[in-house]
């Protein structure tokens, strides 16, 4: 089911990641502590890796926005203000994606300052979820 997200996307998605979506872990989970901020975002929903008729499947979701984000942003994760929680492959994409929030209003200014450090990998993101 995700392989073909990986083969699309040309990444490799962090293995805990694939193991918390497998074991449908990440829909328990909807709200996000930011640490920078002291404050909790709600997380309306997560991208689907295997419905492609779901708007929120990943590539749908990356197709439709992929003229906003930065070339190494992939979205994961939908928040209550119609956000973003993105893996970061600023390292590249064979590499373990760190995770930052994505702010789609600030954005239309400079994509570059939309861009806010949650995680330095998925794990630790876990760690953050309530």
């Amino acid at each position: 089911m995700y392989k073909r997200v990986e083969e699309q996307l040309n990444i490799k998605l962090p293995v805990e990641y694939v193991n918390n979506y497998q074991n449908k872990k990440l829909n328990k989970c909807n709200q996000l502590f930011l640490p920078d901020d002291k404050e909790i975002v709600g997380i309306r929903d997560y991208c689907s890796l295997e419905n492609e008729e779901d708007e929120n499947y990943l590539l749908n979701v990356y197709g439709r926005d992929k003229n906003m984000l930065l070339d190494d942003l992939i979205p994961f994760a939908i928040t209550e203000y119609d956000d973003y929680i993105c893996f970061y492959y600023n390292k590249g994409r064979n590499y373990e994606p760190s995770i930052v929030y994505f702010s789609y209003d600030l954005a239309y200014e400079d994509r570059h300052e939309a861009i806010f450090h949650i995680a330095d990998s998925f794990k630790d993101f876990v760690g953050l979820l309530q």
